[in-house]
């Protein structure tokens, strides 16, 4: 039996279904893969309260985060598809706080300056992530990206990129209205090719990993 891609898709928008989840629907119904949607706008995430409890445990904190963190261990790997704001959408900033606060609990015993666990990743296999983003004009700055794409290759993730720019990901005009982003056919072409592009690094890196 071939076995499968497993992607996941999260949606960093505070707006339910909207442009942002819209195109990464868009796109992955184009591929041959299983995947799944996950949209923060439906979760609770709360802040890190540096409770240092992680250092040996999950997180304990009562919300969403634990079950979408499984969910990122388990897949091939993962699409990030957010909106720009002022930077980027303050829900899935959150995810990637609590994701690295538990990174850098556990690579340094806690909350201290110099790691006794130095080595220590999230995701020790390099799992690959890519990157959609967006905006009302379609423009997002390469340092917002370079920013976002560090703290989450930090977690032990490998960056996908685009080929064109801003190469960090594929940056595409949504316009106002939910719904205007599926009007963007270019904008859509570019994150098809950059999806086929991401399946197509995970089956040569590692074939005998995927899910069936």
């Amino acid at each position: 039996m071939k076995s499968k891609v497993k992607l996941l898709a999260i949606i960093g928008s505070q707006r339910r279904n909207g442009n942002s989840c819209l195109l990464a629907k868009k796109v992955l119904e184009s591929v041959e893969a299983a995947y799944e949607i996950v949209q923060l706008a439906d979760k609770k995430i709360e802040f890190c309260n540096l409770c240092e409890k992680c250092v040996n445990s999950d997180c304990v904190l009562k919300d969403d985060f634990n079950q979408i963190f499984e969910k990122m261990k388990m897949a091939d790997g993962i699409i990030f598809a957010v909106p720009k704001y002022i930077f980027l959408a303050s829900k899935f900033l959150c995810l990637l706080e609590r994701l690295d606060s538990i990174r850098h609990m556990r690579r340094h015993m806690g909350y201290k300056i110099s790691p006794e666990n130095s080595e220590y990743r999230l995701f020790p296999k390099k799992k690959p992530f890519c990157i959609f983003v967006v905006s009302g004009t379609g423009k997002v700055e390469r340092e917002t990206l370079q920013i976002v794409v560090d703290c989450i290759e930090g977690l032990g993730l490998k960056l996908v990129p685009h080929d064109l720019p801003p190469f960090f990901g594929v940056s595409v005009k949504g316009g106002d209205d939910i719904g205007e982003v599926l009007r963007n056919k270019e904008g859509t072409e570019e994150c098809k090719k950059l999806i086929e592009k991401f399946i197509d690094s995970i089956r040569k890196s590692e074939p005998h990993t995927l899910h069936f």
